[in-house]
């Protein structure tokens, strides 16, 4: 069986697997060592050459072949085979076989141990993108070609015919030499041809490949047809060039070309390794040397890669942070909180603009706690903050440009402390002043409710009491008692439900959802007079159309008519006239004039206030309340409300500002 793909990871498709491909390696293989064989020196000495070790290897891991696989005999068969073919006799060719398979077979198992993800091995799919990827790969290659050498040499040492020192030599070099001079390469041009990527910007181009071509051919050609010339590790140079400058996968491309170069001008005794006078030390030096041209250049270009990586990782992290800090920074900046942070010495390195001026650690501004004390410096919120403590409460702030109170909660918390920055402390301040005023209102609401509510009550509990004595003496109540109670219980209960109905309006004209429209306040008007029959009392003169909620501002009208009406001198019949016109700045001046009691000087400040009664105790009824609902209309509409003497004599005349229409309409005039 073969290797199992690395968990996780989908296998991806690396090399062909049918038969047809494994003989087609076999074939290949075949061939290598029978070239290799005619490197050797002597009938029955070692090749100079093994190229075909590294092709093994790349058959079985792209055969991804297992112990029990057939290919593994193949293999064996191939080598055996040439070696017999080429007259070696039969100790040297098992010694040295053996060596080979040794060497395809540890180079095989290190290389599905260090490097399972790589692709072409055990399934992987990642490049080898790294130096430390590329150092586990020629790590197993270098291992499994010194082993099988080693192998190979002790097969010899027995059979009695030990090798030389330089024998020793060239049979860990070729063996080394063979599985550097395939694997990585190849593993590295594999994984380019079958995962293609664009050209990064920082490299070469068309004709700088052709340069580069030209200029290799050139300090070859210079480096190894002279003689004597020791010119070989300058053409490093050249590695760098194509390393730095191309692809890895072109890097090991212009390797593998210089290494086959340099190996067969030093076999044709050609260029400085083929002076010495071994045979067998000129082609270790070459083959060492086309390590080193192959290894520096993978190792530089994956180091490229590898740092290409890392800058754009960078550059991913730095954008993803850019992203984070302006998202942070866009909430921030939406909170409706303010949000600050101070230093140790007081200063604000970050406020939103939320924040404004609710600091509550100006000196020249007065913070009050929740008993209304005072706080000094070293009391306020973010120092006791900067000492460490985390602070929740409620404070009143009054800035020296405002004499208004500002009610403020806050919560200041310290935050981590590091030895390269001073103490920091986060405060978050929210503004509760209407929370705070709404609450204020709503305590003394409530207390007038109870108050008037109590009223009409205590009246109906003392005639209803009455009755209640009269019946317990066992007689029958007399008319006139009863009708007496029937007739302060009915007024009570009107007085109830006139306040209960008020109260209703008054939560209403604050909370309810403004519908806007354009609306005829005339035709509004004449509504309004319709509904109280009051057409010979109520005068509606033209007025422009308004922009706003039709139900808030028949309500509106309701209460200012229903006033006007009510608030009569006894004995005299009402008029009452409802008019408008345009006002400027894009308002609409809507009046009620009336020739009733009047308001009282003192009193035209306070009657839109909730409660208040300009003719409390006399004969008028009311809750009070009636005005007030005006006001909350007219505010939420972004308009005014003021109260004036009638300028025609006796009477009062309460005027809107409402914004205009959004589009003409008739009734407009001029003021």
């Amino acid at each position: 069986m073969g290797q199992p793909a690395v968990a996780g990871r989908r296998p991806a498709p690396t090399w062909p697997l049918s038969w047809p491909w494994a003989l087609a390696w076999a074939t290949v293989v075949a061939g290598l060592t029978l070239l290799g064989r005619l490197t050797a020196v002597e009938p029955g000495a070692p090749s100079l050459v093994v190229p075909s070790t590294g092709f093994a290897v790349l058959w079985m891991l792209s055969r991804d072949a297992g112990w029990r696989s057939p290919d593994w005999g193949l293999l064996l068969v191939c080598l055996a085979a040439v070696s017999i073919v080429t007259g070696l006799p039969p100790a040297p060719a098992a010694a040295l076989v053996a060596g080979a398979m040794v060497q395809v077979v540890l180079s095989v198992v290190l290389l599905r141990r260090w490097s399972p993800r790589t692709w072409g091995v055990a399934g992987g799919d990642e490049p080898v993108g790294s130096v430390a990827a590329m150092a586990r790969v020629v790590g197993a290659v270098v291992v499994g070609g010194v082993v099988g050498g080693a192998v190979a040499a002790l097969g010899l040492a027995i059979e009695g015919d030990a090798p030389d020192l330089v024998g020793l030599g060239l049979l860990l070099g070729r063996g080394l030499a063979g599985g550097i001079f395939v694997v990585p390469p190849l593993l590295v041009i594999g994984r380019a041809v079958a995962v293609r990527r664009p050209r990064a910007s920082d490299e070469g181009g068309r004709l700088e490949l052709v340069a580069l071509l030209v200029v290799t051919a050139l300090l070859y050609l210079a480096a190894f047809l002279p003689e004597g010339l020791p010119l070989a590790f300058p053409l490093l140079v050249v590695t760098a060039w194509a390393a730095l400058r191309f692809p890895t996968a072109v890097a090991a491309a212009h390797g593998v070309g210089a290494g086959i170069t340099v190996v067969l001008v030093t076999l044709a005794d050609h260029g400085p390794f083929a002076g010495a006078l071994d045979p067998r030390v000129g082609a270790v030096l070459a083959q060492l040397f086309v390590c080193v041209v192959i290894v520096s250049g993978l190792v530089l270009g994956v180091g490229r890669d590898e740092r290409r990586a890392l800058l754009l990782d960078v550059r991913r992290a730095e954008a993803a942070a850019l992203e984070q800090t302006d998202l942070l920074r866009t909430i921030i900046d939406t909170m409706h909180e303010g949000v600050l942070v101070v230093e140790g010495d007081g200063a604000v390195v970050l406020r939103n603009p939320a924040a404004g001026s609710l600091e509550p650690r100006d000196e020249s501004s007065s913070v009050r706690d929740a008993a209304g004390r005072v706080l000094s410096v070293d009391q306020m919120p973010y120092r006791r903050a900067l000492d460490g403590e985390d602070v929740r409460g409620s404070y009143v702030l009054r800035l020296p440009a405002d004499d208004a109170d500002v009610f403020i909660e806050v919560a200041a918390t310290p935050l981590p402390r590091s030895a390269a920055l001073p103490p920091r402390a986060v405060m978050v301040v929210r503004d509760v002043t209407q929370q705070e005023l709404q609450r204020r209102e709503l305590t003394a609401f409530a207390g007038v409710v109870a108050h008037d509510l109590k009223n009409p009550l205590a009246v109906v509990d003392g005639w209803i009491e009455v009755l209640a004595d009269e019946l317990e003496e066992g007689g029958v109540p007399p008319r006139r008692t009863v009708e007496q109670t029937v007739d302060k219980v009915r007024t009570a209960s009107g007085r109830m439900q006139s306040l209960i109905r008020h109260l209703l309006q008054h939560a209403t004209s604050r909370d309810a959802a403004l519908d806007l429209e354009d609306v005829d306040v005339a035709v509004l008007a004449d509504e309004v007079v319709a509904g109280r029959d009051a057409a010979d009392r109520v005068e509606v003169g033209p007025a422009p159309r308004v922009h706003g909620d039709a139900a808030m501002l028949r309500q509106l009208l309701e209460n200012l008519v229903g006033n006007a009406l009510k608030y009569v001198v006894p004995g005299e019949v009402a008029h009452v006239r409802v008019d408008g016109e345009a006002a400027g700045d894009g308002m609409v001046a809507v009046r009620v004039t009336d020739n009733g009691v009047g308001i009282p000087d003192e009193a035209k400040d306070l009657v839109f206030q909730q409660f208040y009664r300009a003719h409390a105790g006399s004969v008028y009824s009311g809750t009070g309340l009636g005005l007030a609902i005006c006001r909350r209309i007219v505010d939420r509409h972004g308009g005014t409300i003021t109260v004036s003497d009638n300028p025609a004599g006796r009477g009062t005349r309460i005027e809107v500002l409402l914004p205009a229409a959004e589009t003409p309409g008739p009734g407009a005039t001029t003021p």
